[in-house]
């Protein structure tokens, strides 16, 4: 019994004793409490929210121990406080601005979606650089404290409809260094464009003449489309002067200046533009670059390091309508390329004549066939007479033959014959191509008001086609478009010589591929306009008399 008593007390002490080792082990050493401090003196410390530097961290307190204890001293945050991310819901924007320096962390357009069928961001800043909308001075320091620092908002929330249209976002800083900032916002539903101003009063500073920016960048158009980029110029873009100036990441070397007469400065895709619009207390605009990403923004005026400074932030869709309507030159975002800006005067109309019938279609790819058929119906004139010359000129061809086979040796009196023979027929050699020369300048601006208009990105038509921004899927509207073409190459008179009509046989083939990449609301329009051209041939040749 005794035994049996002993071996149990061993047993329990060697589980008591492994125990205690295997809490050491897992947990670790039990935390010491300071002196004079127990659970129910300990609170919480609020964190100031203007982000004042220089606060002394408290002494490590003095341990009674038979060890002397050495204490790790903790980091110290220059910037405490908690940041708060104040967000504004303004129907076809969302703001996310964040407390800690005023800054735009998320720009969303609600009605549009990328590739991946996100709603589209128009901040894209992966490697945390300077945000958008940041505070800079030519002071280190200072531009910590106005881009780290907590400021106090006046709310943390602001959501517009039509009934409540507009809201206003103030956010204070009053720093311990003498650095007062206010920061004012005003949203308004439905609006691209918010006005926003900046005071800071900075009296005790004024030794070190500080000069302040606000920037715009990096990435303000976002990733928005694989499809839908290509030939466009992305990027920072400036207009100044009355000139449009784009700026390419490989040609910006240090900090580019623009002064005179400043519009705006932006960043622009395809179909997406963001700008800072100078008012009143800016005396500059500026493009960069920090690492391997582009800025822009504007160089405010400044007195005794004090700067007000008053400026429009426009971040939305580049529709012709809206811009049109924001003034500032804003218009001047959409670029149609070089080709294409010759013809801007014939872009704008035709932009508006699609946005006519969509006001009574609900359908773009819809629009486009009517406006293709109005077009058609207003050049149909031309057209009829641009056949009917080719018409004639295919039944004096015989002829032609025969006048350059009997005087090939003599080209003054060939001329001559085949001038009487044209004066005899009542035929003009060049009545086929002159029409038609007439109508290229339409189509031209027809092209790039299809190809660059936003108001197809997204657009659905039938069927398959859920996007009249991007290419055919199933690639039926190219070949549909090419059949049409070689159609219409059989039923055009064969006028030249053997070769040339070989190579125009050939055309279809080269444009079937060509608009394989097209966006499918280009391709409907040219598939419609080559069937309305058929039936128009069909009838002068084989129904119409002479």
């Amino acid at each position: 019994m005794e035994n049996r008593l002993l071996l149990a007390f061993v047993l329990s002490l060697a589980v008591f004793v492994g125990w205690g080792y295997f809490l050491a082990e897992v947990q670790g050493p039990m935390p010491v409490q300071e002196q004079g401090m127990d659970n129910q003196n300990v609170q919480s410390i609020p964190s100031q929210s203007t982000g004042i530097t220089g606060s002394t961290p408290s002494a490590p307190s003095q341990y009674q121990s038979s060890q002397s204890i050495t204490p790790t001293p903790s980091p110290v945050n220059p910037f405490p406080g908690e940041e708060i991310l104040i967000q504004v819901s303004a129907g076809k924007t969302h703001f996310t601005i964040s407390n800690r320096g005023g800054v735009l962390k998320q720009l969303q357009l609600p009605r549009f979606k990328n590739d991946s069928g996100e709603i589209i961001d128009l901040i894209d800043n992966p490697d945390h650089l300077t945000s958008a909308l940041a505070l800079k001075t030519n002071d280190p320091e200072i531009t910590s404290i106005l881009q780290n620092a907590h400021y106090e908002p006046s709310t943390t929330s602001i959501v517009l409809d039509e009934n409540n249209t507009e809201g206003k976002l103030t956010l204070t800083l009053n720093h311990s260094s003498g650095l007062q900032v206010v920061r004012k916002y005003t949203f308004r539903f439905d609006d691209y464009l918010v006005e926003m101003s900046t005071k800071i009063t900075a009296t005790a500073l004024a030794n070190r003449n500080l000069q302040y920016q606000v920037l715009l960048g990096p990435g303000m158009g976002g990733k928005i489309s694989s499809q839908t980029d290509y030939i466009v110029f992305s990027g920072a873009t400036v207009f100044a002067n009355n000139e449009r100036i784009e700026n390419p990441p490989e040609d910006i070397q240090g900090t580019a200046y623009f002064k005179g007469d400043i519009k705006w400065m932006a960043f622009q895709n395809k179909y997406f533009g963001s700008a800072l619009i100078p008012q009143q207390g800016t005396k500059a605009g500026i493009v960069f670059k920090e690492k391997d990403s582009v800025f822009v923004g504007l160089e405010l005026e400044s007195v005794q390091s004090s700067a007000n400074a008053q400026y429009l932030l426009y971040a939305g869709t580049k529709e012709l309508e809206i811009l049109e309507t924001k003034g500032h030159d804003l218009v001047r975002l959409i670029d149609y390329g070089w080709f294409g800006n010759k013809f801007a005067f014939l872009v704008k109309p035709l932009l508006k004549v699609l946005a006519f019938f969509y006001e009574h279609t609900g359908n773009y790819g819809w629009s486009i066939i009517f406006l293709t058929i109005i077009i058609k119906v207003l050049f149909s004139p031309l057209t009829h007479k641009s056949f009917k010359s080719m018409k004639g000129m295919q039944k004096v061809q015989p002829y032609v033959k025969i006048i350059q086979e009997r005087n090939k040796d003599d080209k003054q009196k060939m001329n001559a014959e085949m001038l009487e023979l044209y004066k005899k027929h009542k035929v003009n050699p060049v009545g086929g191509c002159l029409p038609m020369l007439l109508q290229i300048p339409v189509f031209i601006a027809l092209y790039h008001a299809l190809f660059f208009s936003i108001e197809l990105r997204g657009a659905p038509f039938i069927g398959w086609i859920v996007d009249l921004s991007v290419a055919d899927p199933y690639y039926v509207y190219p070949v549909l478009m090419g059949a049409t073409m070689f159609l219409q190459q059989r039923l055009t008179p064969s006028i030249g010589d053997p070769m040339q009509q070989k190579i125009m046989m050939f055309l279809p083939i080269v444009f079937t591929f060509l608009f394989l990449s097209f966006p499918s609301g280009l391709v409907i329009y040219w598939t419609v306009n080559n069937m309305l051209t058929i039936s128009q041939q069909y009838y002068i040749y084989h129904v119409a008399k002479d």
